[in-house]
């Protein structure tokens, strides 16, 4: 087992950005991609690991040790849990996994109306018999290969060629599966992190688009931009007021404010954040650093 890692908080009064050296953190092993709390409350935690097929984890935190929970996996990203089950995408596959680490399959990739690349971020959907996943596609044309995990510029050739294959989709226990995004629209290309709004009884749909930075709105067929310039952008979460995101490339975290569209930067100096976990009962984000092989935990009441 790994242990907890304890950094305590050398800035926890102070104002603006904290910095990633002076948070609490969790080694966990290699690539972990997401995280939820599920079974009694404990964390689970999606780990890439390594190229090898099959060597992919979902693994299993309780106070301050971590153990593997589900193996077989290819290359698990978004995680979720609703309805008693854990649910977790892989590649082009869904699984489903119960209270004793027994994955099923949920749905492959013939069960879509399309063809499926990218499976990656997860969310509950409040009616807690379905989830929202997203189709990001595959991911390599967005970045140039001229710098390590640098995107292309927004105004370059290479960008407004990209393909427009991005979509979300909505996906019952029972593996029924609809488009609840379509593909093909200009603002949503490379969709990563998909939430629906904590506290509302409906399904307000929020996405972010990995390459173009931008958070949107989607409800009856249309988009609005809640902010923008958050390129790389992966987790999310969205509240009556305020929004956060978390950006893979740039390894920060921001809040944003909806109604004026301004972020500000909560934590910067993670390699990777990646696909956070607001824990509302403790007010933290708990995020993983994927090239780090860490969760960070981030409190939200620091002022």
């Amino acid at each position: 087992m790994l242990r907890l890692t304890v950094l305590m908080t050398l800035a926890m009064l102070s104002c603006g950005a904290l910095h990633a050296a002076e948070l609490k953190t969790l080694a966990v092993g290699k690539s972990p991609e997401s995280v939820c709390r599920g079974f009694d409350g404990k964390l689970y935690v999606t780990l890439i690991n390594g190229d090898e097929p099959g060597d992919g984890k979902i693994l299993v935190v309780d106070g301050d040790s971590v153990a593997p929970f589900t193996e077989g996996l290819n290359s698990p990203k978004g995680i979720a849990f609703v309805g008693n089950f854990l649910v977790a995408s892989d590649e082009t596959t869904l699984w489903k996994v119960d209270s004793t680490g027994k994955k099923t399959k949920l749905v492959s990739a013939s069960d879509f109306p399309a063809t499926i690349e990218f499976l990656n971020d997860v969310v509950a959907s409040h009616d807690g018999a379905s989830i929202y996943v997203s189709e990001m596609s595959t991911p390599s044309p967005m970045f140039d290969p001229n710098g390590e995990r640098k995107l292309w510029d927004l105004d370059s050739d290479q960008a407004k060629s990209l393909p427009k294959k991005g979509c979300v989709y909505h996906v019952t226990l029972d593996g029924k599966v609809t488009v609840a995004v379509p593909p093909g629209s200009m603002e949503l290309r490379f969709p990563n992190g998909v939430t629906v709004e904590e506290g509302r009884p409906d399904d307000a749909l929020f996405i972010g688009d990995f390459f173009t930075g931008h958070l949107l709105s989607y409800q009856e067929g249309k988009f609005q931009t809640v902010a923008s310039g958050m390129r790389g952008i992966d987790g999310l979460t969205v509240l009556k007021e305020t929004c956060y995101a978390s950006s893979w490339t740039q390894g920060k975290v921001w809040k944003v404010d909806r109604e004026t569209g301004k972020t500000e930067v909560l934590l910067e100096g993670l390699k990777s954040a990646a696909d956070f976990y607001y824990d509302a009962p403790h007010q933290q984000l708990i995020i993983p650093d994927m090239l780090s092989g860490t969760l960070v935990f981030l409190p939200l009441n620091r002022q």
